[in-house]
This record gives C-alpha cells, structure tokens and sequence, in this order.
C-alpha cells in the first residue's frame, strides 16, 4: 500500500454510522489525518454537487469531489459532467417516468432532484432498497425504451437511481486522478455498495468495509474487520502504518 497517493472514499454507509446519515467521529479524524500527511481523500458520492461540496468543506478534503454516482465531478468553482446532456435530460425523464408508476406506492422523488444534473433519485416508502426495486425499474424502463437509449438503473442503500448508463464512480474518480496527475494504482478506494463495484476494482487498491454487501466483499483487496466509518478508520490507520506513519487518532 506504499504507492498509495490518494484515497478515493464513498460517503454514505463508508465514512457514517452503519447506513444512517450521521457521519461517524472516527472517520472524520481518518480524513484528516491523511490529508495532514499528504494523502489526497476523494469524496465520491451518489449525492448532488452542493452536498459533496459541503462535505468537502466542513471535512476539510483537498481534491475534487464526484458527485451523482460518477455522472459528474468538480469543485467550489467548477464542474464537469462525465456524460453527455442530452443523456441526462433523457434520464430525467425516464425517472419522471417511473416516479409516476410508483408514486402510489408511496415512492418519492429525492430531496436532492432540482440540484441533480445526470441521476435522479427516487426514493422508497420502507427507507431502504432491494435488488428485486432494480428488477421492477428496470422492466418499466426497458417496457419504455429507455435501456436502449442508454439509460440504466443502479440502487444504492438508501434510493433507486436512474442515469445515464456510462456515469460510474469509477469513471468518475478516473477523471479526478488525471486532475491531480495521479495512476489508479495510486488509488485506494473504499466503500460500503453494489455502486461502489467500479471504482474499487479500477483502484489499485480496493476496500470493502466490514458491513459492505457481499459483491463488494467479493471484489475488494481489502475487506476491513470493522463496519462502515470504523472500517474506514481501520484502512486509514494500516495506510498510514504502511508509509512510516504512526497514527494519532
């Protein structure tokens, strides 16, 4: 792990508590301390711009963020979209689409949708989701003609999501690591989910924390003994083990 020059780090479920929205203490302490010691951390979020952004802040992170699972990546001055327009405003509708099949269902556009340019999110009335809420999206989109023209569905813990099918948080952090003039073998990514897949097998190290879903175990170098921001934790402290760095936190 001593050619690790950047991490690239998952938010939800990787740096919090469990799968809740409460950043975990020891996680932000592991941020810090990379960064103190010359490790770039990567905020790679399936959250709209601003609240990465805000992330980024108030955490203290010094590279670019991606944001909307890959669709896109930028800065407090600036952005880049991965994919093309035209893909996004066709996923926009697909996801009005299916918002309007699933509404009575209790289903939810996210918060978050009037600041996404590429993924909207819809969210489930139980709080969580499945692979059987792919499944069912999936049919109504393909009924539709939407995975033809290259729009597709991915479900993190929290929403079903509907992008373009070329957004990715690998392709995203790829762009990044050209920005900061790095390889992805100088990468370490760590997550917690199924749309965390890409970008920890692209990294030259990848990392499943210990409550990770099993196809994330499955593919990860790493799969640290602790859940989510412990875990992240954990991998932070054998990081900074494998540069000569005692850790402090």
């Amino acid at each position: 792990m001593s050619q690790v020059k950047a991490v690239a780090a998952d938010v939800d479920g990787t740096l919090t508590q469990g799968i809740s929205f409460l950043l975990d203490v020891d996680a932000i302490k592991a941020l810090r301390a990379l960064e103190k010691n010359g490790i770039k951390v990567i905020l790679v979020s399936g959250n709209s711009r601003p609240i990465v952004l805000a992330l980024k802040r108030y955490l203290g992170t010094s590279a670019p963020v991606v944001f909307e699972n890959g669709c896109g990546i930028g800065d407090f001055k600036w952005e880049e979209l991965v994919v093309d327009e035209g893909l996004c405003s066709l996923a926009k509708e697909a996801a009005n689409v299916l918002l309007r099949i699933w509404s009575v269902k209790g289903w939810t556009p996210s918060w978050q949708n009037p600041w996404r340019r590429c993924d909207f999110a819809l969210n489930s009335p139980t709080g969580e989701t499945t692979e059987e809420d792919t499944k069912k999206a999936q049919e109504i989109l393909e009924e539709f003609g939407y995975l033809k023209k290259g729009i597709a569905v991915m479900v993190s813990r929290h929403a079903v999501h509907v992008m373009p099918s070329t957004c990715g948080k690998g392709a995203g952090v790829e762009r990044v690591v050209q920005k900061l003039g790095l390889e992805m073998r100088e990468v370490a990514a760590v997550g917690d989910a199924e749309n965390d897949l890409d970008m920890v097998v692209k990294a030259g190290v990848g990392v499943a924390v210990g409550d990770a879903q099993d196809v994330l175990k499955a593919k990860a170098d790493i799969v640290a003994p602790e859940p989510a921001g412990k875990g992240f934790a954990w991998f932070a402290r054998e990081l900074l083990r494998a540069k000569g760095v005692e850790p402090d936190f």
